[in-house]
């Protein structure tokens, strides 16, 4: 299995290794494993949702290939100044839709609804498990084929570690809490909210903004207006998860219009359970952190990386992404019908 190798000066885990097929594997050849009537292409599943008649809308089952794997145990051990352990933990696939070729922002708010209570009850199944530090969920939408000739899912990673960008997040959101004792998000929200300058959207529920220090054109951020560090909580009623389905949508609309391209993020709270009660590394988690997706796009510009990561490069400030993007109309595209 692979194992994950932490890099002693920059700090961050790498996974490496060959990622061999699990035994419940098998080659779909030219058919889509992820389309209705090929399931026996794909692992069984873990979760479904289902229509009325029976039907899966939006199904769960593990990644034929998986990063990490559920089986085993960590085996942390040294190699001279070095460290490492297997990649335990797991890596499961959403499939988002029966419809092949669609995206998440083509969907009716009532299936995206569907697809986030889904990532909801994964996050909170996984964090059952004290040997999982962080359940992360991302998308990666047409940026290894054309996404015409994709179907739409997510992935749901659990993890022995927290990834190196969300830890970063968290040890400054508690430094500003440390020194303000305010959340560092809501403070942004405010502020925000104020100027107008980068929102691309808000409602009474959740804001849409262009970052500040934008690292990519047109990144955007939906946060939740009300402070809550957990999406998997926050996401307790139909009526929250529909709430934000309609505007995430939006938001994903506005960013198809730039690029059908996009890496989409959620960042949410480690999982608290992975750490004995005398540690209070994360004591504060549920007052400094404030949940959030991110949204990048990728577009054909001069952007990227400057000198060997030192610095990104945007060529495009939030201020002229953010007003780019709220002229863009797409209000009757998401009052189309369920299907």
């Amino acid at each position: 299995m692979p194992v994950l190798r932490l890099d002693p000066v920059r700090r961050r885990w790498v996974i490496t290794g060959k990622r061999p097929a699990m035994p419940d594997a098998l080659d779909s050849g030219e058919l889509c494993p992820f389309c209705p009537g090929n399931e026996g292409f794909t692992p069984a599943s873990i979760c479904e949702h289902r229509d009325a008649n029976g039907n899966w809308e939006v199904r769960v089952f593990h990644d034929r290939a998986p990063l990490f794997r559920v089986e085993g145990g960590l085996n942390r051990e040294g190699e001279g100044i070095y460290d490492r352990m297997n990649a335990l933990g797991a890596h499961e696939i959403v499939v988002e839709t029966t419809q092949h070729g669609k995206t998440l922002a083509e969907l009716a708010p009532g299936r995206i609804a569907r697809v986030f209570e889904i990532c909801r009850d994964r996050i909170i199944d996984l964090k059952q498990d004290p040997r999982f530090r962080y359940v992360s969920v991302f998308k990666d939408q047409g940026r290894l084929r054309p996404a015409a000739e994709e179907h739409g899912h997510s992935h749901v990673l659990a993890t022995p570690v927290i990834p190196t960008l969300v830890e970063r997040e968290l040890r400054w959101s508690l430094l500003h809490y440390q020194r303000k004792e305010r959340c560092i998000y809501c403070d942004i929200i405010h502020q925000e909210s104020q100027s107008g300058k980068r929102i691309v959207d808000e409602n009474a529920d959740f804001i849409c903004i262009c970052p500040y220090a934008s690292r990519f054109p047109y990144e955007i951020w939906v946060l939740p207006v009300q402070h809550n560090s957990s999406f998997e909580r926050d996401m307790n009623t139909d009526a929250r998860l529909l709430s934000l389905a309609k505007f995430l949508k939006l938001a994903l609309l506005r960013v198809e219009k730039i690029s059908d391209k996009l890496r989409m993020v959620l960042h949410t709270e480690p999982n608290l359970g992975a750490y004995g009660p005398g540690e209070d590394r994360w004591k504060t988690v549920r007052d400094d952190f404030h949940w959030h997706f991110e949204i990048y796009p990728e577009i054909d510009a001069d952007t990227g990386h400057f000198d060997a990561e030192s610095f990104y490069y945007n060529p495009i400030p939030a201020e002229d992404a953010a007003l780019a993007l709220r002229a863009i109309e797409v209000a009757e595209e998401n009052n189309q019908p369920e299907i």
